[in-house]
């Protein structure tokens, strides 16, 4: 990180961002442990806690889908 200029965030930070990113563009969440190395229950947890309830696009996408 301190190579790349990124300041302020932990490599936790970044992976979890990545999570989010990845579940925005339509990736299951074992896609994304397969991706990011986490376990099942955490990338769930790491949506639950920090990302799904603050993510309108998410929802967005949930009804379209629905409405197919």
């Amino acid at each position: 990180m301190a190579k790349s200029g990124v300041t302020g965030v932990t490599f936790d930070d970044l992976r979890g961002t990545a999570v989010t990113r990845l579940a925005l563009a339509d990736c299951t969440e074992a896609e994304i442990v397969m991706l990011t190395g986490h376990s099942l229950k955490d990338v769930g947890a790491i949506l639950d806690a920090h990302y799904l309830s603050r993510d309108s696009k998410l929802a967005e996408s949930a009804v379209k889908k629905r409405e197919l």
